[in-house]
């Protein structure tokens, strides 16, 4: 017979680094999708919560725990770019640019550029369809900002890169290529990278310290450049196949609904370049720590009294390119998703100490959120700057789940400390540095306990009554 886990901190805090310290390892060469690393890593969970006393919840007879999930590997083969100013062409220096496509071959005929600097999501579709939109990747939601000017119609996306080292380290991680769903045929989009000299050289170096200057104005719109452009990209495609793994604790009315637990296993595997470095990208706190989570609730919950409704275990492949894994389960779900009462996303948790506030990911765009401010009240934490947390909502698994109607939380500790995640993504995130020796499992610990009581409530049909259709 398994002996009941310890529900104190302290027992918690060293359950958890048990599990990232093999996550984590390097034996598991940074868990990249399609590689020996997900083979080890799919194994170690799948033992660890049949042990536990999960069943499958692929609810398919072939694929058992395993749902098979088909993407594609597109790496950059090379690129050509050729900027006009009228009729005379301006030349870059080698390294200045780099471009990229998501397809086979993306080209562009001397498209005109604007200038956006930080601004994405509040232009219309007028302002972008047909141009090449021109950023500033200088500041926290440059990653959205790219996605949403291709999102809104810009024939590509040029992003200036003001620190040097930071575009080796951007066009490095780019030259490993991308991963999209295989089934997925929404047209091939075209970015790049560049330098500020390179930037400076195009503009001029006035005009460009005047652009960023006006960009950083609650007024600034784009300004149409006197540039044209000419690119041409072409990748290299190839099939990659990968795996969602599925667990569900039964509960005793399977037909009142569902709670969901879901975390992300992927990472990027080999990230470093040289001899003598630490060349694995090892993700302790994205997301072993979110594993670890997920497992340690999933011990507690399966020697708990049977609860009312069914508890699913999703861990969820090739997140850190684009949700792909959360995504090929709302297409193929294994139960309909209006059963879904409640999800929780489990990432990156373990950032912060004991006794912290409590931020929800999502606040605001679910009817989950008095219940589960009820329940942080109960257990006596504090909540936390829900809109600071809210500039992450895109950025994790629960994002895709919203677009499918899926109510989709994520109430972590991590991200009521703006500090100490600040300097996490500034020092650590993505980087070989995320290792099992610089993570902090106090609140980590204290999110176990919260989200049981967060998991027992939504699957309780007298605690929350609303049903499934």
């Amino acid at each position: 017979m398994v002996s009941a886990p310890g529900d104190s901190l302290d027992a918690i805090e060293s359950e958890l680094a048990a599990d990232i310290a093999v996550l984590a390892s390097d034996g598991f060469e940074g868990r990249r999708p399609g590689t020996d690393g997900e083979a080890k890593t799919l194994r170690y969970l799948a033992q660890t919560w049949q042990a536990i006393g999960l069943e499958s919840g692929t609810n398919d007879p072939a694929h058992p725990w395993f749902a098979p999930v088909a993407l594609q590997l597109i790496t950059p083969e090379r690129f050509e770019a050729r900027f006009f100013r009228g009729k005379r062409r301006i030349a870059l220096p080698d390294g200045a640019i780099h471009l990229y496509t998501s397809g086979r071959r993306s080209l562009l005929e001397r498209s005109p550029a604007v200038f956006v600097g930080r601004e994405g999501e509040n232009l219309d579709r007028s302002e972008l369809a047909g141009r090449i939109a021109v950023m500033l990747w200088d500041h926290p939601r440059q990653a959205e900002q790219r996605e949403a000017l291709l999102e809104k119609g810009s024939a590509a996306v040029l992003a200036i890169v003001p620190d040097a080292a930071e575009l080796t380290e951007l066009a490095f991680w780019r030259s490993k290529g991308a991963y999209r769903l295989a089934e997925t045929d929404d047209g091939a989009q075209l970015d790049g990278l560049l330098s500020q000299e390179g930037a400076e050289i195009l503009l001029g170096a006035e005009r460009f310290a005047a652009l960023a200057a006006a960009a950083r104005g609650e007024s600034f719109r784009p300004v149409p450049l006197e540039i044209e452009a000419r690119f041409e990209a072409v990748s290299l495609s190839r099939e990659v196949r990968t795996h969602n793994l599925i667990a569900r604790l039964p509960g005793k009315q399977p037909d009142a609904g569902t709670v969901l637990l879901l975390a992300h296993w992927d990472h990027f595997g080999r990230c470093a370049e040289g001899q003598g470095t630490d060349q694995i990208c090892n993700g302790a706190v994205d997301n072993a720590s979110g594993l670890a989570v997920l497992s340690a609730i999933a011990r507690r919950l399966a020697q708990a009294p049977q609860l009312d409704r069914d508890v699913y275990f999703l861990a969820t492949t090739a997140e850190e390119w684009g949700l792909l894994g959360v995504r090929a389960f709302a297409q193929d779900p294994p139960l309909p998703l209006e059963t879904i009462v409640a999800a929780l996303n489990i990432d990156t948790i373990a950032v912060a100490p004991r006794g912290g506030p409590v931020a929800i990911v999502g606040h605001g765009m679910t009817a989950l959120d008095r219940d589960v401010e009820r329940i942080i009240a109960k257990l006596e934490r504090k909540p936390g700057d829900h809109q600071y947390a809210n500039r992450y909502v895109r950025r994790q698994d629960g994002w895709a789940l919203l677009q499918h109607d899926v109510p989709a939380l994520m109430v972590s500790s991590a991200f009521a400390d703006r500090e100490a995640m600040e300097a996490y993504m500034r020092d650590r995130y993505h980087r070989a540095a995320d290792a099992d020796d610089a993570i902090q499992l106090g609140g980590a610990a204290e999110d176990v306990l919260l989200h049981l009581a967060l998991v027992r409530h939504f699957a309780s049909l007298d605690a929350y009554s609303v049903r499934a259709p």
